[in-house]
C-alpha cells in the first residue's frame, strides 16, 4: 500500500511481524503491505493450472479492486471465539459477503459467501501494557471462498456491449448477471 510502512501501524511489531497462512512460510510486514492482505492470504503453493487466483499477476491495488468488486457491500471479517489470552491467542473466525459483483470472469450471484478459520495471535506484552502482534497463523480452506466466488457462470463478454464488459470486470457497484439484459 502506497504510503503506509510497517512502522505506522501501531497494532504490530514492525521489527518481528510475521504473516503464516495454512502452515507456509511467513511473510514479514513489509511484504504484506507490498502484496496486499488478500493476496498474501490466498497465496498457494499448488501448480499454476489449478490456481484460480494467481497472486503473481495481482498488485495490492488490483487486488483490492477484485474482492471490492465481487463484494460492493463488504466482506467482513469477525471473530467467533477466543479461546486463550495473551501472550498467545488462540481464535476462530468468519470471513462473509455477498457476491453481488462479478469475479474474474464470473458472474454474481448474491448469494452469501462464507468460510471459517482457526487463528494464533503472538503479542508482544509490553511494560506500558501494548498489546503488539509479532507472529499471526491463519489456517483455513480457500477452496470454501473460491467455490462461492465461481458459482457464478462465465461472464462471455462476445455476447456483452463494450460499456457492459467493462462493467462485468470492473465495477464496484455491480447488481445481478452482467450479462442479463432486462427488457
Amino acid at each position: 500500500m502506497k504510503g503506509v510502512h510497517t512502522q505506522d501501524i501501531k497494532t504490530i511489531n514492525p521489527e518481528k511481524f510475521k504473516l503464516f497462512v495454512n502452515g507456509r512460510e511467513g511473510l514479514s510486514g513489509e511484504e504484506v503491505l507490498k502484496l496486499g492482505s488478500y493476496t498474501a492470504l490466498l497465496k498457494t503453493s499448488l501448480s499454476e493450472e489449478f490456481q484460480y487466483y494467481k497472486v503473481d499477476e495481482e498488485s495490492f491495488e488490483s487486488s483490492h479492486d477484485i474482492f471490492r468488486s465481487a463484494f460492493p457491500r463488504g466482506f467482513a471479517w469477525e471473530v467467533i471465539k477466543v479461546y486463550s489470552g495473551p501472550p498467545l491467542i488462540a481464535f476462530k473466525f468468519r470471513h462473509w459477503g455477498y457476491v453481488e459483483g462479478p469475479f474474474k470472469g464470473h458472474a454474481p450471484t448474491s448469494h452469501k459467501v462464507e468460510f471459517y478459520g482457526l487463528g494464533v495471535l503472538k503479542v508482544l506484552e509490553q511494560v506500558d501494557e501494548t498489546l503488539r502482534a509479532e507472529d499471526v497463523e491463519i489456517y483455513y480452506d480457500p477452496g470454501e471462498l473460491f467455490g462461492g466466488l465461481l458459482k457464478g457462470p462465465k461472464i462471455d463478454s462476445s455476447n456483452l456491449s463494450q460499456e457492459e464488459a467493462k462493467k462485468s470486470t470492473s465495477s464496484t457497484n455491480a447488481q445481478g448477471c452482467p450479462s442479463h439484459k432486462e427488457d
